[in-house]
């Protein structure tokens, strides 16, 4: 996620993230999440497949 904000500050030079108490405007953070919205919905992804992978081994561990 570092890596991909970044990016993002590389292409979006007027964030100004390194000013202490500062945050991101409105419009500028519906950049950010349009920008890490691909990244966000593989890791929801992944995150379910591990789950589905951790609730099956429990149930064959757990037995009928």
């Amino acid at each position: 996620m570092g890596a991909l904000f970044a990016r993002f500050l590389d292409a979006h030079p007027d964030v100004e993230s390194e000013v202490h108490g500062e945050q991101m405007t409105d419009e500028q953070d519906a950049l950010w999440t349009a920008f890490s919205a691909e990244l966000l919905r593989r890791h929801q992804a992944e995150r379910s497949a591990l789950a589905d992978e951790l609730e099956a081994e429990l149930r064959r561990t757990r037995g009928p």
